[in-house]
């Protein structure tokens, strides 16, 4: 039992002495391809910020012309919404908005 468990104590420590060398003699080149992964990464972040505001933005307008369209006919539906439930909901669209546009690319 205790030859097998030095046998592997001793190919674990071939290997990983492998591995350790062959970082240390590419390490430029895994710099590099590191690199262009952080760079490629930043430019889908910013491409995913600039697309969810666009859709957000498109989402917002959709709501603020139903809920206009609501409060025009709402004189002729007796199930309509209160006034407050309707600047309630105007009001917080107007904030994630502003929360959209702080969001920085």
């Amino acid at each position: 039992m205790e030859k097998n468990n030095a046998l592997t104590f001793l190919l674990g420590a071939v290997l990983g002495g492998a591995a350790a060398y062959y970082a240390y003699k590419h390490q430029d080149e895994i710099l590099t391809g590191i690199q262009d992964l952080e760079g490629s990464l930043n430019l889908d972040n910013n491409e995913l910020i600039e697309k969810t505001k666009a859709q957000f933005g498109q989402l917002s307008q959709n709501v603020q012309s139903a809920i206009q369209r609501y409060t025009d006919t709402a004189g002729e539906d007796n199930h309509s919404l209160q006034e407050e439930e309707i600047s309630f909901l105007k009001e917080e669209l107007d904030r994630l908005r502003a929360e959209v546009a702080t969001l920085k690319a």
